[in-house]
């Protein structure tokens, strides 16, 4: 799979209207990207690591579930947070 097609794939996903909690934050990860899901965005670079599409939808999953059970606006930015998961990645 392209990475043109698995940026696709994360910003459909990231863009469906929330349906829990959890969803809600699916928004700060699409800011977090700077709102440029193109391939010359170097920070969806990480997506080479994924095979299929149901790795990167869980890969989302994953992080706003980390961030409902984790993330401490008192002790650190979303942003870094959310690197956090993407270097994880790498």
């Amino acid at each position: 799979m392209t990475l043109a097609k698995k940026t696709k794939i994360l910003e459909n996903y990231l863009s469906e209207s929330p349906t829990n909690f959890r969803d809600t934050f699916k928004t700060d990860i699409y800011l977090f990207f700077n709102e440029d899901f193109t391939t010359e965005n170097p920070l969806l670079n990480f997506l080479d690591v994924f095979e299929s599409k149901e790795d990167i939808l869980s890969w989302v999953d994953k992080v706003t579930s980390q961030i409902v059970l984790k993330f401490d606006e008192n002790e650190e930015e979303l942003g870094d947070f959310i690197w956090d998961h993407i270097a994880v990645e790498n």
